[in-house]
């Protein structure tokens, strides 16, 4: 069942001067998740979150990663914010590829990190056990597949996991999502193509040692645009190097070259 033609996101208007930039998240995350790189934003631009449909405080209606990049672009429109710059995370940036491609006059500039859909596979097993966690100690050991520094997955982390997946109906809606990252691999292939085929700027960021969906140096070669690799960090470079990727955000948006 799609979702109904009025159902929209809420978009969190999170501060800072500038043209709009919005930023998605990963799975299993929400808004929340950019609180180290939102002030870095701010400084250059009006910086709104958002929490994606089965995360955060957002119900899921729809079937099909298309149809939550649908829902995601009838958001930002409604805002009547013009034209935006989208930032993602994994699936937040599979996302973000779909609305790009599908809605090319709303997107300036396209930052992925570590996106679902251009690296080698997101890892099944962890997409099968995060919905199930109920403990602490199974969360943790899970969540440190994430980062290669392990103190990042702290007990505030863990407790907000738990809380997170202790919502109704959230596990059952994160296992549909999860679902839906394999299944709609080929509408993803083409959006990725359909980008990779066009002007728009577009910037990939990625953590050498990501183990949850390990960068493919020949898909990120046809897909084009800039690339940094964040030495050593883990599927959340965004936030184990933060400094770093902040300044590579704020040159890219700003039209700056960037750092090496």
């Amino acid at each position: 069942m799609s979702e109904a033609p009025s159902r929209r996101l809420r978009l969190v208007d999170t501060g800072g001067e500038g043209p709009p930039v919005v930023l998605v998240h990963g799975f299993g995350s929400d808004r929340f998740s950019w609180l180290a790189n939102q002030a870095a934003l701010q400084a250059s631009h009006r910086v709104y979150a958002l929490d994606l449909p089965g995360h955060g405080a957002e119900a899921l209606a729809e079937t099909t990663m298309e149809e939550i990049a649908d829902l995601v672009a009838r958001s930002i429109e409604a805002e009547d914010l013009g034209t935006v710059d989208l930032v993602g995370h994994s699936l937040g940036a599979a996302i973000c590829i779909l609305v790009a491609a599908s809605k090319p006059d709303l997107v300036r500039r396209l930052v992925l990190i570590a996106p679902a859909g251009l690296g080698q596979g997101v890892d099944a097993e962890f997409l099968d056990l995060y919905p199930k966690l109920t403990e602490a100690a199974d969360a943790e050991a899970l969540l440190h597949r994430l980062v290669s520094r392990p103190r990042l997955i702290n007990k505030q982390m863990i407790a907000h996991v738990l809380s997170q997946l202790g919502q109704p109906g959230r596990r059952a809606a994160l296992q549909t999502v999860a679902a839906m990252i394999t299944a709609d691999a080929a509408s993803l292939a083409a959006a990725r193509e359909t980008i990779a085929a066009g002007p728009m700027p577009r910037l990939t960021i990625w953590g050498s040692a990501d183990r949850i969906n390990p960068a493919d140096e020949t898909a990120l070669a046809r897909f084009g645009g800039e690339t940094r690799i964040v030495a050593g960090a883990g599927h959340l470079p965004h936030v184990e190097n933060a400094t770093e990727v902040n300044g590579w955000l704020a040159a890219f948006l700003g039209d700056s070259v960037l750092p090496a």
